[in-house]
C-alpha cells in the first residue's frame, strides 16, 4: 500500500488468542476498508504461528521490535504449561532499569511505541478477542479534522480506576486527584498519533528520562487513561483536535459466562446501532464455534439495523 492510509488499525496477540485473532482478521478483510491497514504484533516466538494472517493489508511484526533492546522477556512455558503451573498468563521482562515488568506493562508501552510510529494520524487499537461486525467507516474514526477519544462521564468505582487515574496524573506532573473528571477505558480505542508524541514528550519532560524507563518502574498504569487524561488536562480536547464522544464502538461481554441459550440470545438482541465491533473476552469459557455463532449472529443483525435505518435500502 503505497498511498498514505486513512487511518492504521493495530493488535497485540499472542499464541494463546491465535485462533480468536483469526477470527478478528476475517472479520476485518470483510468489514474494513483496505485503506485502512492492519498491523498485528506478536511475540517473535510466534511469528511462524501468524505468518498465514499476513496480506498486502497485513502485516505481522514482532513485539520486541516495538521494545527497546534493554527489555529481555524471561524464558517461560507456554499456554498450557503456564495454566498447569499457575505461571503468569503474559510474559514477564527484566530490564537494568526497573523491577521486573509484567506482560501488561509491557503491552502497554508497545500500544504507545506502535502509535508513535504508525503511518496515520489516526489509529485504532483492537484486541484479538474482538471482531468487526458491520463497516467500518472513517466517519466512526473522526469527523471534520477531529479524531474520536471515548470519554465516558460516568466514573467507575473500582479501586483500579482511581489508582490508573492518580498515576496518570503524577507522570503527567498535574495536581493529585483520583479522578480528572472521566473515564477513557474501551474495547475499541482511537488514538491521535500527534497527541501520542505529544504524551511521550510530557513524560519524558517531567521525569528527566526515556518516557520507556518512566512507564517500566510504574507498576500500575492504564495506557487509555493516561492518554485520555493528558488529552483533556494537559492539552485541551479542542486544542488536541479531539472529539469526545461518550457511546462505546463494542459491543461487549466482559468476565462473565453465559447462563446459557437464552443468556447469549439476550447478548444478541442487546446489539446497537452504534456497534461497530463485539467482543467476547477470550478468558470466557465459549467453544470457537460457539464464538463464531454469536458473532455471525451478532453480524446477521447489524446488517439488519442498517437496512432498516436506510429504508431498506442498501447496507452501508
Amino acid at each position: 500500500m503505497n498511498a498514505t492510509p486513512q487511518a492504521n488499525l493495530i493488535t497485540c496477540s499472542f499464541r494463546g488468542d491465535l485462533d480468536v485473532c483469526r477470527m478478528l482478521c476475517e472479520s476485518i478483510d470483510r468489514f474494513v476498508p483496505a485503506t485502512i491497514p492492519h498491523s498485528l504484533y506478536v511475540p517473535r516466538a510466534d511469528l511462524k504461528l501468524f505468518a498465514d494472517l499476513a496480506s498486502d493489508r497485513r502485516t505481522v511484526a514482532a513485539q520486541e521490535d516495538l521494545l527497546p533492546s534493554w527489555f529481555v522477556k524471561l524464558p517461560l512455558p507456554g499456554p498450557e504449561w503456564r495454566k498447569r503451573l499457575h505461571l503468569p498468563r503474559r510474559n514477564i521482562y527484566v530490564t537494568p532499569f526497573s523491577p521486573p515488568v509484567r506482560g501488561w506493562i509491557a503491552q502497554q508501552i508497545m500500544k504507545i511505541a506502535a502509535t508513535a510510529n504508525a503511518s496515520a494520524e489516526i489509529v485504532a487499537h483492537i484486541d484479538s478477542d474482538n471482531v468487526f461486525i458491520r463497516p467500518l467507516t472513517l466517519e466512526a474514526l473522526a469527523r471534520d479534522g477531529k479524531v474520536r477519544i471515548y470519554r465516558d462521564p460516568v466514573r467507575v468505582e473500582m479501586e483500579t480506576h482511581r489508582v490508573w487515574q492518580e498515576t496518570a496524573g503524577r507522570l503527567l506532573g498535574l495536581p493529585s486527584s483520583r479522578y480528572y473528571g472521566a473515564e477513557y477505558i474501551n474495547p475499541f480505542v482511537v488514538w491521535r498519533r500527534s497527541v501520542i508524541h505529544g504524551l511521550i514528550e510530557r513524560i519524558e519532560g517531567i521525569a528527566g528520562r526515556d518516557w520507556r524507563i518512566v512507564l517500566a518502574r510504574t507498576p500500575h498504569f492504564a495506557e487509555y487513561v493516561l492518554y485520555g487524561v493528558y488529552a483533556e488536562q494537559v492539552v485541551g480536547l479542542e486544542q488536541a483536535d479531539l472529539m469526545p464522544e461518550d457511546f462505546t464502538l463494542c459491543h461487549s461481554r466482559w468476565g462473565d459466562e453465559f447462563a446459557g441459550a437464552e443468556d447469549e440470545a439476550s447478548f444478541i438482541r442487546s446489539l446497537r446501532p452504534e456497534h461497530v465491533t463485539c467482543l467476547i473476552q477470550s478468558t470466557i469459557d465459549t467453544s470457537m464455534a460457539k464464538r463464531r455463532a454469536i458473532f455471525d449472529q451478532v453480524a446477521a443483525l447489524a446488517a439488519e439495523q442498517d437496512q432498516a435505518r436506510l429504508g431498506g435500502g442498501a447496507s452501508r
